[in-house]
């Protein structure tokens, strides 16, 4: 009996779940895709480079997007300081910003005073905190401790976190002043080593410590209190940002901090559980080295020192593997409200990511293994004819795709590979703009291949290796016939 079956895909890597007992939609592994929040796997985007090198040695130590520029720091060449530096797009040069202390450097941008004219970005790398005006003035605050690697601008005050575990803050609305007896400033100690500061919802910081995370909740030095939220779990360096609520890395992979009913609870979940496998032992936990958001993909983005990294929607985990080496990013937006998302390498080369459809000049390479698919019947073999994909895009390109059956038993006959090309880009009359889609080219391709071939399950790879805008596959229609029960 001839049948069919329409398998929507969607859910990320699951490494946790049986893989008889996957949802078909899901990934047995998956490098370069992303899990869109509509459905489906659409291919990543690439990064484009921004101008030359950063002027100096050494790694990119920091980058950021303010005031519709582009920063960097950079260590100096064969001295023991660093430069920030500004990005000048028409003359494709970074020029010197200020001198500041040769460490990876952390920013956070904000208004600590009464006016508009007031927001400023800070940093701070290990020496001296730094501000930086909206009209480029570069003011390194001296009077500030020096050492500290965290920073955030929360209740008016800059706060300064210390690895060894101390938490500084300036005076109210005057980030230069660090006078404890005249100018509201002060310290508390949280009996840990800090790995991280991220401001969260109810007006609270997140104060992020290697065994444990607490939470300050802060009007001034003398009304204060840091409580410990999460005494189980703490949280790798470079691992926090907020996305909505806070995200960062523990040892059991990518963990949450969500508000509880209770005002001013919060509770650690764990949306990284599929992937959690690749956390444990000597796996990524302690490998951390950036980690970013996008907010209009509502992803939380980390990197590891080997080039991979992972990204984490609410539909989904994908993992990503560029050819330049993450050493730190940052999330900006520009004046007319676009995201702008900046990393910097182990070269001292800045990108734009999610900007361009190659990795800095190389083809994207991307794979996407589909989890097995019994049809509902584990025990009955099938006869597969044909399969048809649903695939979005906006351009001509070419993707390989492999069937498979009974969980990859070697006894099986192994199919050939499908190559298919599609051509998509249509528009909607009255919707779409003029001279953005091709005309007379359907806005949904629906690809055909043959996988003959028996089996109890079916699952796919899918390859695909260009430089084209990325493209969806958001599912596939498979025709079967029904034979016998499987025998022993």
């Amino acid at each position: 009996m001839s049948r069919s079956a329409y398998i929507r895909l969607g859910g990320g890597i699951d490494l946790v779940t049986p893989p008889d007992q996957l949802s078909p939609g899901a990934a047995l592994s998956c490098i370069n895709y992303e899990c869109p929040v509509s459905g489906g796997y659409r291919r990543i985007d690439g990064y484009s480079q921004v101008g030359d090198p950063v002027p100096g040695e050494g790694p990119t130590l920091g980058v950021a997007t303010f005031a519709d520029n582009i920063y960097a720091v950079r260590k100096d060449s064969g001295a023991n300081a660093a430069t920030l530096y500004r990005y000048n797009a028409d003359s494709n040069a970074w020029e010197v910003t200020g001198a500041v202390h040769p460490g990876r450097h952390e920013f956070d941008e904000g208004n600590a005073y009464a006016t508009e004219a007031g927001r400023a970005l800070y940093g701070v790398g290990g020496g001296k905190p730094f501000e930086l005006s909206l009209d480029g003035n570069f003011t390194l605050l001296t009077n500030a401790p020096s050492g500290a690697n965290m920073i955030a601008l929360h209740r008016n005050h800059l706060f300064l976190g210390f690895e060894q575990g101390s938490l500084q803050f300036s005076g109210i609305g005057d980030p230069a002043n660090w006078d404890a007896a005249t100018g509201g400033a002060g310290e508390i100690g949280v009996g840990q080593t800090l790995t991280g500061l991220l401001r969260g919802t109810g007006g609270v910081l997140h104060v992020l410590c290697r065994d444990s995370i607490k939470t300050l909740r802060f009007n001034s030095a003398e009304e204060s209190a840091l409580e410990t939220t999460v005494p189980t779990t703490g949280a790798r360096k470079h691992s926090a940002q907020s996305l909505i609520s806070p995200y960062f890395i523990n040892e059991r992979g990518i963990t949450n901090l969500s508000a509880s009913d209770q005002f001013g609870d919060f509770t650690a979940l764990q949306p990284g559980k599929p992937v959690e496998p690749l956390f444990m032992g000597d796996g990524l936990a302690n490998r951390v080295t950036a980690s970013s958001t996008s907010k209009r993909k509502a992803q939380y983005r980390v990197w590891f020192d080997n080039k991979t990294g992972m990204y984490l929607s609410p539909t989904g985990i994908t993992v990503v593997q560029f050819p330049h080496q993450v050493e730190v990013a940052h999330t900006g937006e520009l004046s007319n409200g676009e995201e702008q998302l900046l990393f910097g390498d182990s070269d001292g080369n800045v990108y734009r990511l999610d900007h361009g459809d190659e990795f800095a000049g190389q083809p994207i390479r991307a794979y996407l293994t589909l989890a097995f698919n019994d049809l509902q019947s584990p025990s009955m073999r099938k006869r597969f004819r044909r399969a048809f994909w649903d695939i979005r895009s906006g351009t001509q390109a070419t993707i390989s795709i492999q069937p498979d059956y009974d969980y990859g038993r070697t006894e099986t006959m192994r199919p050939r590979r499908e190559f298919i090309d599609y051509l998509l880009g249509g528009g909607l009359w009255g919707v779409s703009n003029w001279n953005e889609f091709v005309w007379s080219v359907p806005v949904l391709g629906q690809e055909a291949m043959e996988v003959a071939g028996t089996g109890t399950a079916i699952n796919f790879a899918i390859y695909s290796e260009s430089a084209g805008i990325a493209h969806e596959i958001l599912g596939y229609d498979v025709h079967f016939d029904l034979r016998r029960q499987r025998r022993g």
